[in-house]
């Protein structure tokens, strides 16, 4: 992967952008009640469904054993990038609603103060991870008994999620985030891989179905346009089919960087959170969101198809 940074980093920058832009122009100019008639908000939302979901093609890309190949480190690549831009999506929205006039009448914080607590939640993220040789060396050392690292998962799981919420409710998604960043680097490696463990399956079991749950609750069909639809499943992914082209057909060539295209196109990730973020502050009509939500659905079997297809008849470079 180091050998392709250049690729990896051109392409993750044109691809989210030319689609961001794209779908951001979209929106505003076509939809613009769908998002409190702001380019801001526009382009937002067009970013968030410009990231990809490479968690469900690394399992597709492991069976068909084309991991190591430059196909696949550039998906890897070019979606480990893309989760960074993400998290740096996902800060910048939880503060936007503070600084929006359609918002403000809806007693949300001041803009001031969320991003004091978004500071907060950075700088004592940063602040524990400096400690963290020692807090591991500790708990080496003295042969702690296997609770305390438990307990100490716990408290600094939530702790962040309470120090993110207790301003802002959406900022507690941004504060569960680093709040996994600080538990990785604080804990050594064989109890980290214990409670890792427990982590997943707290979340999977009991938390991701409530999550989804909401997700689902909130997508209206009966609102959904059928123009709108189409339109955003034309650029979202038409876009990444031209860019991936353009980009990697030379390394690639046509068919592969095409497919690549393919696979960018895949949604599933923190772009959900993103929007429902968005409309739970007001920032986007339920319509947009369960279009949003709609084009997801129906694009991930296809793109599956197609992805497991094509690897199927033969090896990419």
């Amino acid at each position: 992967m180091g050998r392709l940074k250049k690729y990896v980093l051109t392409g993750t920058v044109v691809i989210i952008a030319s689609e961001g832009f794209l779908g951001g122009f979209l929106l505003y100019f076509v939809f613009p009640a769908e998002v409190s008639n702001s380019l801001l908000v526009a382009l937002v939302t067009a970013l968030s469904f410009a990231t990809v979901g490479e968690a469900v093609l690394l399992p597709i890309l492991a069976e068909f054993k084309v991991i190591r190949t430059t196909f696949g480190q550039l998906t890897l690549g070019i979606g480990t990038l893309d989760d960074i831009i993400e998290v740096l999506m996902l800060a910048a929205v939880a503060v936007l609603p503070g600084f929006m006039s359609t918002t403000q009448a809806q007693s949300l914080p001041n803009p001031a103060i969320i991003l004091a607590d978004l500071g907060c939640i950075v700088v004592l993220s940063f602040a524990l991870l400096k400690l963290g040789d020692r807090i591991k060396s500790v708990l080496e050392k003295d042969n702690a008994p296997s609770y305390v690292s438990s307990l100490l998962t716990l408290l600094v799981c939530f702790s962040f999620i309470a120090l993110g919420g207790l301003v802002f409710e959406s900022l507690a998604t941004v504060g569960a985030i680093f709040g996994g960043i600080v538990f990785r680097g604080l804990l050594p490696k064989e109890r980290l891989a214990e409670n890792e463990r427990a982590v997943e399956f707290l979340g999977y079991v009991f938390l991701s179905p409530i999550f989804f749950l909401s997700i689902g609750a909130s997508v209206s069909i009966a609102v959904i346009s059928p123009l709108l639809l189409g339109l955003i499943l034309i650029v979202a992914n038409t876009s990444k089919y031209i860019t991936s082209f353009l980009v990697f057909h030379n390394l690639l060539g046509v068919k592969y960087s095409l497919l690549l295209g393919v696979g960018l196109g895949v949604r599933f990730s923190t772009s959900i959170i993103v929007q429902f973020i968005l409309l739970n502050s007001g920032l986007i009509s339920v319509a947009l969101y369960s279009a949003l939500i709609a084009t997801a659905i129906i694009m991930k079997p296809i793109i599956i198809g197609i992805y497991s297809w094509v690897l199927s008849k033969g090896k990419p470079p």
